[in-house]
Formats: C-alpha cells, sequence, structure tokens
C-alpha cells in the first residue's frame, strides 16, 4: 500500500509538471506573435551611384538658407540683393556670428521684417523683431539691422506692385522624377500652374493612374526609364530596366511593355539610374532605336560624368537636354530651397538650366511653394523641352 501510494504520488507530480508544459506550449503558440523589429528605411535619395552636391545642410540653418531668405523678403517687397549693404561673420568658438545690413529703401520697414521673421519661423527658428531681427539656430546667431529711411507715401491710385527685376531673362526647367508611388503629391503638384515634366517609374504602384491626372492637369509625362547603374546588382533599378547584357531584342521588349504601362502614350523619357547602361554607345544606340517610335525627346539624368546618352541622343536625330543639377539628395525644406537658389544663380549667369527633384513630401511643398516666388523674382519657368538641343 505504501508503494502504491509513493507511486501515485510520482504520477501526480509528473503529471502536473507535464500539464505545465503543455499549458506553456499552447500559451506560446497563442501569444500573438512578437512584432518584429521595424526596420526604418532612409528616405530614397538620388541613386547612390550619383555624386553629391558638396554642400549638406547642417543642422540648423547656415548662413547661405538665412541669405536665400533675405533676398526672397527683399522680392518680397519689390527690393533686390543690392539692399544688402554688409554682412559679415565671426566665429566665436562653435558659434557663427552673422550680422547683416539692409538698407530699407523705398519699402515699408514694419513689412521687410515681418516679411524676414516670417521666413525664418517657418524654417524652424524664432527670431525675435525690434529695432533688430535676431534669432539663434544651431551653431548660427544672427543679427539683422536696417538703414531706415523716411518713405514717402504716394496716393493709393500711384501704388504699383513691387517687381523684381534682379533674375529676369533667366529660364529655368523643372523634371520630377520618381512619380508612380503617391496619388495625393501627383494632385497636388500636378495642380501648380507651371510647365513641370513629371517622370514617371513603371510597374509602381500607380503608374498608370499618375500618367492619367498628369496628362488630365496638362503636365508632360516622361517614362522614367531605369537603366542599369554601375552598383548593380547591389542597387537594383527595377522592373523594366535595360541592362548591360540584354540583347537587343529584349532591349525592345522591355521599352515596349514599360511606354503600355504608362497608357502607351508620353512626351519624353529620362533614365533611372543607368550609372552603367550611359556610359555604353551600343546600348544607348540600341534604346533610341526603339524610343523613336514613341517620342523623339530625352533627357540625360547625368548620373554619370561619363555619359554618352546626349551625344548618342543628338545622333538619333532627336530632342535632347541634360539635367544640369539635383535639387533633394537632402529632404531636408532649407536645404532643398538651397539647391533651388544655387539653381537661380546658375541660370542668371549662363542664361538657363534644368533641374530635377522627386516626387517626395518636402520637395513638393517646396515647389508649390517657391515656384510663385520664383516667378516674382523675373524667372521664367519653362517647359523642358524649351531648353533642348535640336
Amino acid at each position: 500500500m505504501k508503494k502504491l501510494l509513493i507511486v501515485g504520488a510520482f504520477a501526480v507530480v509528473a503529471a502536473i509538471f507535464a500539464s505545465m508544459g503543455i499549458l506553456h506550449f499552447i500559451l506560446k503558440d497563442d501569444a500573438p506573435a512578437q512584432k518584429p523589429k521595424e526596420v526604418v528605411q532612409a528616405p530614397v535619395n538620388a541613386p547612390k551611384d550619383i555624386a553629391k552636391d558638396d554642400n549638406p545642410h547642417a543642422q540648423g540653418l547656415d548662413k547661405r538658407s538665412v541669405m536665400d531668405a533675405v533676398a526672397l523678403s527683399l522680392f518680397d517687397n519689390g527690393l533686390d540683393s543690392s539692399s544688402i549693404k554688409e554682412t559679415t561673420e565671426k566665429q566665436d568658438g562653435d558659434v557663427l556670428r552673422l550680422h547683416i545690413i539692409i538698407d530699407q529703401g523705398d519699402a515699408s520697414l514694419k513689412s521687410l521684417k515681418e516679411s524676414i521673421a516670417g521666413r525664418i519661423s517657418a524654417m524652424g527658428a524664432e527670431p525675435e523683431v525690434g529695432k533688430s531681427v535676431t534669432f539663434e539656430s544651431g551653431n548660427l546667431a544672427t543679427v539683422i539691422d536696417f538703414i531706415e529711411r523716411t518713405v514717402e507715401k504716394k496716393p493709393a491710385a500711384e501704388k504699383k506692385p513691387p517687381v523684381a527685376h534682379n533674375y529676369g531673362g533667366a529660364k529655368i526647367a523643372f523634371v520630377i522624377d520618381d512619380c508612380g508611388y503617391s496619388v495625393p503629391l501627383a494632385e497636388k503638384l500636378g495642380r501648380v500652374k507651371y510647365p513641370l515634366a513629371m517622370a514617371i517609374i513603371p510597374y509602381t504602384p500607380h503608374s498608370r493612374e499618375s500618367a492619367e491626372i498628369f496628362r488630365r492637369l496638362g503636365k508632360t509625362v516622361f517614362l522614367h526609364q531605369p537603366m542599369e547603374p554601375k552598383s548593380y546588382p547591389q542597387n537594383d533599378p527595377g522592373k523594366g530596366a535595360v541592362l548591360l547584357n540584354m540583347p537587343e531584342s529584349l532591349v525592345e521588349i522591355s521599352l515596349r511593355k514599360n511606354v503600355e504601362d504608362l497608357g502607351g502614350k508620353i512626351d519624353g523619357f529620362n533614365n533611372h539610374m543607368g550609372s552603367g547602361l550611359t556610359e555604353s554607345r551600343e546600348k544607348m544606340q540600341q534604346v533610341f532605336s526603339v524610343m523613336k517610335s514613341y517620342t523623339n525627346f530625352y533627357v540625360d539624368s547625368y548620373t554619370s560624368p561619363k555619359t554618352v546618352a546626349y551625344d548618342e541622343c543628338l545622333k538619333a536625330g532627336m530632342v535632347c537636354a541634360i539635367n544640369n543639377k539635383f535639387i533633394d539628395n537632402e529632404s531636408d525644406p532649407a536645404y532643398i530651397r538651397g539647391k533651388i537658389m544655387d539653381g537661380v544663380n546658375l541660370a542668371k549667369a549662363n542664361g538657363s538650366i534644368i533641374m530635377i527633384g522627386h516626387l517626395r513630401e518636402a520637395t513638393v511643398n517646396v515647389l508649390v511653394e517657391m515656384l510663385p516666388e520664383l516667378e516674382a523674382m523675373g524667372v521664367d519657368i519653362v517647359p523642358v523641352k524649351e531648353l533642348a538641343a535640336r
């Protein structure tokens, strides 16, 4: 009897442990699977094989951003950059102290200060407005003083809207790459009144819909044709890409299907990535031989300094253009504004410029805000084809 009790006790204990194990297994299986740690992908900027501009925007505002904001405020008030009478800077440890002196001229001093303060505030700083406009941002401390003048008030009938002539004659064309991922951004930028070229990557979630939106809104529709970069296969240009090892017959099939994905009709095309392919005369000849059936216009995105795409385009008897500047290698709005202003100055010096941005929220917001400002400066925003060689 004693032995039976001992055996029974062991059996009970064993059963308890077995039940606990089964219960643990069941609970483990029934419990929600642990959510894998989310991998936050960095914003897609220009392809990695593109040499980025050497002017990264530092944390906080930098001198260039401030000077751009001042220049735009001057234009808002009918003045130009000649109203900036003095700009001095002094390094104080880690802090750069910037002092700007502006001649009020015929502008309203109150309006001028409010305009400057408003633009600085929009870039994330907190200016104080008194006799001077002062603010600090990151490692920059700025004081803006004014040469005050008595402005003679004119009768309302004699007032004329302020016109900025400083950039008169400069022409700028914009190509917006990587369309096809966002319908709201396509609608927002498509509704601006300016003649933008919208380059759509084939087989993206909204490629066909984006093409229809841009056609409806009167924009230039480009095929943003994926092409092999030097970093392939580490960087894949995506479905529909033309690769260096493709036979010519497959190049033709791929290009034809890409155009069909956008509805079978395009106004032009440019290359997505392509630093490897655009250096190949043979492959670019094959591309142009096919694409001439759909469009006579190509813009070399200039993703390689050794590109032959533009030359081969001309040889093919097409209308050809070349990108001069990427504006959004970084997603910071102040950086994008600075790049656009750099382009404006190049356009002033050379007569015209083609710039490429991408359909991203920061870029779209900056363009919606800044395009009317550029127009007010006297900049002529033109269709990209107007700046092409024929």
